[in-house]
């Protein structure tokens, strides 16, 4: 009877050593994908660059949690007694890793609106952005200024800005909105905002696509407002920027 026990206590010393195994290499899985997505690039399409800096100290924090892992593991008897940890845990916790490794990475397109597209600027009124040349303004930039004069007030305007074609089925033939994702913190607050163009080569560019749009500002009719819309004197495709997000 004596001998049986001792074999059932072995058993359950080789699963745990199984899972502690387990959990190592999801740890070091973690940190190695999250030294991936930075070192990538990547790591923009999902943060703020702002807040990167936690994204360095998780790598650091996984990477020294399967350090102490392994180190239990390979180090005989030691602390076995510790682990509680059952498969199903596991499996929750790599769930998310799984996904990370089996789904590309790629910033926030035109599928995931799902509610329009908004005209107001999100996030405090920055005095930065009001020294800026009209050129140099960006969707984010326009949206506040808008806020601060009446349409017809920036009539003549010249206007540069890059941001995807996103239409709706009430606009004009020659009409679409520039839009892009602002991101204050991370994906999940990320909020789309465009400004209405009008322009004889809209038809050419598809929902989703890259565009560059040069015009002027004329304060007309767009949908059921007035408001100032980008005649648009060309219309380039572009790639996708880098820095696809606008940060508030």
């Amino acid at each position: 009877m004596t001998h049986h026990h001792h074999h059932h206590a072995a058993s359950s010393a080789q699963r745990i050593d199984r899972v502690a195994w387990a959990k190592a290499l999801i740890l070091l899985g973690m940190g190695i994908y999250l030294a991936y997505l930075i070192a990538s690039g990547n790591l923009t399409n999902y943060i703020n660059l702002r807040f990167a800096w936690l994204a360095y100290v998780g790598t650091a924090i996984f990477v020294l949690l399967a350090t102490v892992s392994l180190y239990v593991c390979l180090k005989p008897g030691a602390g076995h007694q510790h682990y509680q940890i059952s498969w199903d845990m596991l499996v929750i916790v790599a769930f998310p890793l799984m996904l990370a490794i089996l789904i590309p990475s790629r910033s926030l397109g035109i599928e995931a609106i799902n509610g329009g597209i908004s005209l107001s600027p999100v996030g405090v009124e920055s005095p930065a952005a009001f020294r800026r040349s009209p050129l140099d303004r960006n969707i984010l930039d326009w949206l506040r200024e808008f806020n601060r004069g009446a349409p017809a007030s920036f009539n003549g305007q010249q206007v540069d800005v890059t941001g995807f074609v996103y239409r709706e089925p009430l606009f004009a033939e020659d009409g679409f909105m520039v839009a892009r994702f602002t991101m204050s913190c991370c994906v999940a607050d990320a909020y789309p905002i465009g400004m209405p163009v009008s322009s004889e080569a809209a038809a050419d560019f598809g929902a989703g696509d890259w565009v560059r749009v040069r015009g002027e500002l004329q304060a007309g009719k767009f949908g059921a407002e007035f408001m100032p819309v980008i005649i648009a004197s060309t219309l380039d495709a572009v790639d996708e920027p880098a820095q696809p997000y606008l940060y508030p």
